[in-house]
């Protein structure tokens, strides 16, 4: 989740021009995309520590099932997006179109192979030296690089405040509230949750019951989570989510 939430602190400065639509739900269906194509994105990085630093290589469990659920939520995003308009929609669209296509490229060739990967108890480099040689990862390089674009572009066109702000937030706890293990949580939410990096405190448009879920979550920042803390995190966190998702 760090990379993820450091790299949402960059852009979620950004937003300029005109976009109708629900920024929240759609922050959170992104967010879904990005936990569906997340087997891939790790295998392809940890493919690459390997041959330049010779670190261990880590085989996501789900890698085998990454085609299906990752086609399965950009179909989702697509028909979220279809029924959106403004200015940087037909570039966010025309953008998931090839993205969705290069996909089922992807998967069309590869699947079986990856399954096989993912089945494996110890890794096969002779395997591994043939999928990068069949361009497998490559294509996940490309693919997550046309992923990123489509979420800038989309971001790049939210001209309210508040509206960037639903969106930030509702990506970031979608994919807090998708981890499977939670250890802690990452400093980064604290500058989104509240707005800008140089905020103290909630934005002023956020009502004080949401200000005051928020400043009880962030007490939970920089320390490793307990397992008696889980509860409450999760809990305070969907409220939080809830919010964004649902208020117009």
């Amino acid at each position: 989740m760090r990379l993820v939430l450091g790299w949402m602190l960059v852009v979620v400065t950004v937003a300029c021009t005109a976009i109708g639509g629900e920024p929240g739900e759609t922050g959170s269906s992104f967010a879904d995309v990005y936990d569906a194509f997340a087997p891939l994105a790790v295998f392809h990085r940890s493919y690459a520590d390997h041959l330049f630093y010779g670190t261990d290589l880590s085989i996501p469990h789900a890698l085998g099932d990454a085609c299906d659920e990752t086609g399965y939520s950009l179909a989702l995003l697509h028909l979220r997006l279809a029924t959106q308009t403004g200015s940087a929609m037909v570039a966010t669209m025309t953008g998931l179109a090839r993205l969705r296509a290069d996909l089922a490229a992807f998967c069309s060739n590869h699947s079986q192979l990856l399954t096989s990967i993912a089945e494996t108890n110890d890794p096969d480099y002779a395997q591994l030296k043939d999928a990068s040689d069949r361009g497998v990862f490559s294509d996940i390089y490309r693919m997550q690089g046309g992923l990123q674009t489509a979420f800038e572009v989309y971001l790049d066109g939210i001209s309210e405040e508040y509206d960037v702000w639903r969106f930030a937030v509702a990506f970031s706890l979608r994919t807090l509230l998708a981890s499977t293990v939670l250890e802690h949580i990452d400093p980064n939410l604290r500058a989104i949750l509240y707005g800008a990096e140089e905020a103290t405190r909630p934005p002023a448009f956020v009502p004080e019951k949401i200000a005051v879920a928020i400043e009880e979550l962030l007490t939970y920042v920089g320390a490793p989570l307990e397992e008696s803390d889980l509860e409450d995190v999760r809990f305070v966190a969907q409220f939080i989510y809830e919010y964004v998702v649902q208020s117009l």
